[in-house]
């Protein structure tokens, strides 16, 4: 079935829009106590009436009312004054992927690598070199999900590792712009004797031979969480570079103790110029498309009651959406639509938690869009007649209500 979608022009006069909420009450015919139950089903109702309009006006109003054939029609009803948000949730983004297939650093096994402890999945741990290397824990924080990994000893050789995938696994060519970045924090220890906190790119052919690596330093150490991002551009290697790896590193002083745990989480890595938007991974490579704006999407399956986690927002945004904004998504039994309860902020790698009603009537799939200007659900009208008034001067006058289907 074809869903057609109301015309821009003109603009309601007045419209009534709300949820009709489906309860079922109980009254004790000896008591006279009342028992209320909630069940499935809450629908959005909306009155609209348009303003006096020319004939020519009207037509394209009363086209679209007669191709919907009473209530077996649907079209894409929404709330008129609240076509957009009015958070600043609307801007602009370029397409990207994180090549990176286990950004969010999910996996990971606490313990002493060597002894029960591993790195998270697709990831791994670079030569002892004397240190001991631990995997604290993993968790999440400030919209980070991460990885805690502790080195810690005398070192025999001048640097430490994490690799953040398996040596064949990013494809490139040369002349291409590559952009790595990462979260970061200080959790315990100290950098004392640790001569830079790194990202490397390691180079190598499409069989794994290393070719070379390049490295940047991270900037500011401490308990505070930061994103760095390094971009490296593959020019003029002899063989042509063919892979990309990139990894957390440590470079050192052999000989010197170090004792260091760091935070690590939202790994991606990028054939661009500079690091975009944190687009999470926790198995498999994941794309953003480009457009004029950036709208959140859906983060993550099996998502149910009042609660929706989101991302691909504007970082740090604490306007992101207002309480009375709108939002929609397409699932495959149609298109759900929600109110905000509570305003939304997005964190630092552009994820927000959205407080919504009614609660979830279906789950989302992952990554599915966010719908906002405007945000809509598919209705029908509530009359199988429809008809309009006209004076003698040609002015018509309209008016009709629409109830959600599902």
């Amino acid at each position: 079935m074809t869903i057609l979608s109301l015309p821009g022009s003109p603009a309601f006069a007045s419209s009534q829009f709300g949820l009709v909420s489906n309860t079922q009450t109980f009254i004790s015919p000896l008591s006279g106590q009342s028992q209320s139950i909630e069940r499935p089903g809450a629908r959005w109702r909306a009155d609209y009436t348009l303003p006096p309009m020319k004939r020519a006006q009207a037509a394209v109003w009363q086209a679209l009312l007669l191709q919907l054939r009473g209530g077996a029609g649907r079209f894409y009803g929404y709330d008129p004054d609240a076509r957009t948000p009015r958070g600043t949730a609307l801007a602009s983004s370029t397409s990207s992927r994180n090549e990176i297939r286990n950004g969010d650093a999910v996996g990971a096994v606490a313990g002493v690598v060597g002894s029960g402890g591993s790195a998270p999945t697709n990831w791994s741990f670079g030569p002892a070199n004397g240190l001991t290397r631990e995997v604290v824990g993993s968790g999440t924080e400030a919209g980070i999900s991460y990885v805690e990994v502790r080195f810690y000893g005398t070192p025999t050789a001048a640097y430490a590792s994490l690799s953040f995938e398996s040596v064949s696994q990013i494809a490139v060519a040369e002349g291409e712009s590559w952009t790595g970045s990462f979260s970061y924090r200080l959790s315990a220890g100290s950098i004392s004797n640790i001569v830079a906190v790194q990202q490397r790119v390691e180079q190598n052919q499409s069989n794994g031979t290393f070719i070379s690596n390049a490295y940047n330093s991270v900037g500011t150490v401490d308990a505070t969480w930061r994103r760095t991002s390094f971009t490296r551009t593959i020019t003029d290697t002899t063989p042509d570079t063919a892979r990309l790896r990139p990894a957390l590193y440590l470079s050192l002083t052999i000989g010197q103790p170090i004792d260091i745990t760091l935070r690590v989480g939202a790994v991606q890595f990028e054939k661009l110029s500079a690091a975009s938007i944190y687009m999470p991974t926790s198995g498999t490579a994941r794309s953003r498309s480009s457009g004029a704006r950036i709208d959140g999407a859906v983060q993550g399956t099996a998502q149910g009651g009042t609660q929706l986690a989101s991302w691909n927002w504007q970082p740090a945004q604490s306007a992101l959406l207002r309480a009375g904004d709108y939002i929609a998504y397409d699932t495959s039994s149609g298109r759900s639509l929600h109110l905000l309860t509570a305003d939304a902020a997005s964190d630092g790698n552009g994820r927000a938690l959205l407080q919504v009603e009614p609660p979830l009537r279906s789950a989302p799939a992952d990554n599915a869009q966010l719908v906002l200007t405007p945000a809509s659900c598919i209705m029908a009208l509530v009359e199988d007649s429809i008809s309009w008034q006209s004076d003698a001067q040609g002015i018509v006058k309209l008016s009709f209500a629409a109830e959600e289907r599902f």
